[in-house]
């Protein structure tokens, strides 16, 4: 007989016997459905992870440069899994009520501290938060944080 195909083997069992197979694939499906819902309760979604060797700085941030820690934190709260965030200066205008001029310098500001860098996409930018401040991710995909 062939690998690919089936072979088919026909069983009797009386109603008693068939009611426990019954019982055995309900208790197989059931088990089944269990760990998947352990397995998908391990995965820890919608979080993001601070690393405590950067608590100084972001003291340092939120002390000296409130407007751009309000910012920073904005950009990490809606930032995807590889620490990402494409958006506009109007965004954050309407979103902070602030002028481009303000956003212009707290972008600086978190950009030269080293808290985020910014790439050009189109007529937005990509802010990339820095993978050793914060991570939503496991650390197995840091590699990924920079985009193509």
């Amino acid at each position: 007989m062939d690998k690919n195909s089936q072979e088919k083997i026909t069983i009797e069992l009386n109603a008693d016997e068939f009611k426990k197979l019954q019982k055995l694939l309900e208790l197989d499906e059931k088990n089944e459905q269990d760990q998947q819902k352990k397995e998908s309760e391990k995965k820890n979604l919608n979080f993001i992870q601070l690393y405590r060797d950067n608590m100084p700085e972001l003291r340092w941030l939120m002390a000296n440069h409130n407007f751009a820690s309000s910012l920073l934190f904005f950009i990490i709260e809606h930032m995807d899994n590889k620490n990402a965030l494409a958006c506009s200066y109007s965004t954050f205008e309407d979103y902070f009520g602030k002028s481009k001029m303000t956003i212009y310098r707290g972008i600086k500001v978190l950009e030269e501290n080293g808290f985020l860098s910014v790439l050009k996409m189109g007529t937005s930018n990509v802010y990339l938060v820095n993978e050793d401040l914060a991570w939503t991710d496991s650390n197995d995909k840091k590699k990924f944080t920079k985009y193509d």
